[in-house]
């Protein structure tokens, strides 16, 4: 079971992708609490007391166009659900956001049922994570906690760890890689790739 976390902030925009515009701004909290307008000064209003900004490829689209003004509202931490699906459900496929109100009408995708459906996976994501070995749990530490995409959500779940990641890499998939492999320069240059392919 996860502790008492910090207070977080799941968003989704609907956006033109023809001219940028801002069509739709959906959002709900920890506690349930929602917003849902086109008004980026109402938006800025509500997102103004989160410091964890989360949603499901924010980093690629909604930020683009929100996250200039949002970032002036305050330091915010960000995390994409997008980006951590493949690591914590290697297995399958892990999709949660399908556009079901897209299929169902002829309508556009509803933001505010994406950042929802954006915080059950998020926390589905931290329960798979609980989940994993600790062994497991310290080498994608290690390797992504630096990294933009992935720094925000350690910072949420308050995980540290000093261990030495090239060691666990070895112990934990020893058998299982090269022997040779240069497992430090895939560490230093590409820690992304190495995690996705562990």
């Amino acid at each position: 079971m996860v502790k008492k976390m910090k207070q977080i902030l799941f968003i989704d925009a609907e956006i033109n992708p023809e001219n940028g515009k801002i069509l739709d701004i959906g959002a709900v909290d920890s506690e349930r609490h929602q917003f849902h307008d086109a008004r980026i000064s109402s938006f800025l209003d509500f997102v103004n007391d989160y410091s964890y900004i989360a949603g499901h490829n924010i980093m690629e689209c909604d930020l683009k166009y929100l996250g200039t003004a949002i970032s002036l509202n305050g330091n915010k931490t960000f995390i994409d659900t997008l980006l951590l699906s493949p690591l914590l459900f290697p297995a399958k496929p892990y999709h949660r956001l399908l556009k079901d109100d897209k299929l169902q009408t002829d309508s556009l995708s509803n933001p505010l049922n994406d950042a929802i459906k954006s915080a059950e996976l998020f926390y589905d994501e931290i329960d798979a994570f609980e989940r994993l070995e600790s062994t497991l749990k310290s080498i994608w530490y290690l390797l992504l906690r630096d990294q933009v995409e992935f720094k925000g959500f350690f910072s949420f779940i308050d995980y540290f760890n000093e261990d030495d990641v090239e060691s666990l890499i070895h112990t934990c998939f020893n058998g299982k890689i090269c022997e040779n492999a240069p497992i430090a320069e895939y560490v230093k240059n590409h820690p992304v790739e190495l995690a996705y392919c562990l």
